[in-house]
């Protein structure tokens, strides 16, 4: 699944479970993926933070909006199997 956070102000997206945290300004997009033949993967907002959960045995992979990817832990980037 892949999906679009566009922040209408600045916040922080933490990625679980690596809790690695990315810092989004107003105005930014983040594309996401989730890698998992599971579904359940999950999106909160809490105290001005989005938490992106991967889903059961699954994996996250994140990108700007110019395209470059963002390392959200050993699961992320090259490192993703």
């Amino acid at each position: 699944m892949r999906f679009l956070i566009e922040a209408d102000r600045q916040m922080t997206v933490v990625f679980e479970p690596t809790a690695e945290e990315f810092r989004l300004s107003a105005g930014e997009t983040i594309v996401v993926e989730w890698f998992a033949e599971s579904e359940d993967g999950m999106v909160s907002m809490e105290a001005g933070m989005f938490i992106v959960s991967a889903p059961r045995g699954g994996y996250t992979r994140a990108w700007r909006g110019d395209g470059t990817e963002i390392y959200i832990g050993p699961e992320s980037g090259s490192e993703a199997s």
